[in-house]
């Protein structure tokens, strides 16, 4: 009876759950990937690379176990030494604001204080104080105008980094190059209200149009580099500037266009008929979603448009409930068949002798002997004619 009861509700079970699976697959599809497909498989398929997080962020995708496991190490060497190095503290506050957590309460932690209480966060050159505006804008945390690295005394020291030219280099005394000078219109372009932010943002814009090469693309060390291209494009966007716009079209090429040259084995190449690369391809993913949104890369997943809270992978619950639901109807049958043979193998257990003579004894006849005081006549105040029972003898004398 028992059986029949559980083999009941297993097949319940599996007719129920299908209608389940089969009502969440008849939901509309989302929208198109302005990433190919193609793309995503490549990735998929190799080991993730820096930018990894970022950009399965930004389609809406399961972030990689081991791009989660590398921001996790980081996260705890880090927390370790006090975060020798500022980009690694940056890189990690953002990485864990693409994965929708709060870098000010990370395991009781408050990285974003750390951050702006950092004590040389210029140490490495203009990129970490970058990547500190960045991280500030991305967290939208309330940053004290008192703290050591405020919002203001970066935003100076980056605009102060500028050179006539109007390009921005890794380090002073050195030449402007693309893709310091992107990563500076990406920082900046949150704060174009303030008058000389905008100013700088126009002359670095200028500088990158100067750049671009024939093809729409742009170039590292004098070759046509992916990465540098989609930055770029990023930056632009992130701006506030239009794919099309007149200062980064070069022959009726623009960026887009400029990008597409990178495509290669359905990743992206780092130069023009190359392999594609993983760097590579996360860079021109990202560079895609910022264009076809128009906001920073960086900001957390709930601040884009058509986001959606990540639901139930109904899928997945089913096949894990199914395979658990059979453990146990195993382990129960298991249970039925062991006891059974154990029944017939051993059949009634003897009982004990001691139990044996207990039992024997309390069938017997109970004898209780209770002790009684009994009192012994007084012979004097016996009638004289009475009639005794003893020997002559035993008469008491008159």
């Amino acid at each position: 009876m028992l059986l029949k009861r559980i083999a009941a509700a297993a097949a319940c079970a599996i007719l129920f759950f299908p209608t389940v699976i089969f009502a969440e697959s008849s939901e509309p599809l989302p929208p198109v990937s302005p990433a190919g497909q193609e793309s995503w498989i490549y990735l998929d398929e190799n080991p993730a690379g820096p930018q990894s997080i970022v950009a399965y962020s930004l389609g809406g995708r399961d972030v990689k176990e081991n791009a989660r496991q590398m921001l996790d190490i980081t996260l705890e060497s880090g927390m370790k030494d006090g975060f020798t190095s500022a980009l690694e503290l940056e890189y990690s506050i953002l990485g864990l604001i693409k994965l929708g957590e709060n870098p000010s309460s990370y395991n009781r932690t408050d990285l974003m204080s750390m951050l702006y209480g950092y004590d040389n966060i210029f140490r490495e050159g203009l990129e970490s104080a970058l990547y500190a505006l960045i991280s500030y804008d991305a967290a939208n945390t309330q940053i004290p105008a008192s703290a050591r690295n405020s919002a203001s005394a970066v935003i100076d020291y980056v605009v102060s980094s500028q050179q006539r030219s109007g390009g921005f280099a890794i380090a002073s005394g050195r030449e402007p190059d693309v893709k310091t000078t992107a990563q500076a219109v990406l920082a900046l372009s949150p704060h174009i209200d303030i008058p000389y932010v905008n100013a700088s943002l126009d002359k670095a814009l200028s500088w990158l149009s100067a750049q671009q090469n024939a093809d729409g693309t742009f170039s590292l060390q004098a070759t046509p580099d992916c990465e540098a291209t989609a930055l770029v494009l990023t930056a632009i966007r992130t701006a506030g500037v239009a794919c099309d716009d007149q200062r980064f079209v070069k022959n009726g090429r623009t960026l887009t266009d400029a990008l597409s040259a990178f495509a290669a084995g359905g990743g992206y190449s780092p130069e023009p008929g190359g392999e594609a690369d993983v760097a590579a391809t996360e860079a021109a993913i990202i560079a895609l979603y910022t264009n076809e949104t128009g906001l920073s890369p960086y900001l957390p997943p709930q601040a884009y448009p058509n986001y959606t809270a990540p639901k139930t992978d109904v899928k997945g619950v089913f096949i894990r409930f199914l395979f658990g639901f059979l453990g146990i109807l195993l382990v129960l049958y298991l249970i039925l068949i062991l006891t059974t043979k154990i029944g017939k193998r051993w059949g009634k257990f003897p009982e004990s002798k001691s139990q044996a003579d207990k039992a024997t004894h309390d069938t017997q006849t109970l004898e209780i002997n209770i002790p009684m005081k009994a009192e012994l006549p007084n012979f004097d105040t016996l009638p004289s004619d009475t009639i005794y029972t003893h020997s002559p003898a035993d008469r008491p004398k008159s």
